[in-house]
């Protein structure tokens, strides 16, 4: 009795630790719902802004860069380093559709309280997102994670009425590459819904008048992880 109880101690440590490395597409953790509560960041947008220069992926080179591709929730602020020019959230792993990653990370942003990319504000806890991310090194942190294209490589993640989830662009650098699925966006109805959701979940989205030129499906976009 005592070694089939240590087997199953064993086999839950290792669920807990693999996170992201089963079945890619499978739900980890149910999505996050409005009202969640953390540490929110000092504050949302910089002091100052800034324009930087990112690299261009498309989706297909997006999901080919990364080391994981993932649906995440942000929860709490962690700090920030000025010098790095970086801010830190814990973040947990919703769903997993390219690698492995533990089901609880650090997730890294460009940005911090002194300044911000223009238009990419600070994340803040319950944020849904879908997150290009490689492992980051030389950062005081285990299990950190930072996103390849920076706010390029984004989509926020949100929901129709009637509770069905769609991945919206917001800058439309990333959607604009996606050719194989019906952008809701042209589609009045669905949009509205998915853009209140979104402004409900985060009231930033309608402060910084977040445009979401193209919003895809749920099935739409697993497809294209399940197609590679």
């Amino acid at each position: 009795m005592k070694k089939i109880l240590s087997l199953l101690l064993v086999f839950v440590f290792l669920v807990i630790t693999v996170g992201c490395s089963r079945t890619p597409g499978g739900d980890i953790l149910p999505s996050p719902r409005v009202g969640k509560t953390g540490t929110p960041p000092p504050t949302r947008v910089g002091s100052a802004g800034k324009n930087v220069t990112i690299e261009a992926y498309t989706m297909e080179s997006a999901i080919a860069a990364a080391d994981v591709v993932a649906r995440v929730e942000v929860g709490s602020w962690i700090g920030e380093e000025t010098d790095l020019h970086t801010t830190y959230y814990e973040a947990t792993v919703l769903q997993c559709f390219k690698g492995n990653i533990p089901a609880s990370f650090t997730l890294l942003q460009d940005g911090n309280s002194k300044w911000t990319v223009k238009g990419y504000p600070l994340f803040t806890s319950g944020n849904e997102m879908l997150l290009f991310l490689k492992e980051a090194t030389g950062v005081n942190y285990e299990s950190a994670y930072w996103i390849i294209g920076s706010f390029s490589t984004l989509m926020d993640v949100s929901y129709d009425d009637a509770g069905n989830r769609y991945y919206a662009d917001r800058y439309g650098i990333l959607g604009k590459t996606v050719n194989t699925a019906a952008n809701y966006a042209h589609q009045r109805d669905t949009f509205e819904e998915v853009y209140a959701r979104a402004a409900e979940a985060d009231p930033i989205v309608r402060e910084m008048k977040y445009a979401y030129p193209y919003v895809f499906a749920e099935n739409d976009i697993s497809s294209l992880f399940r197609n590679r």
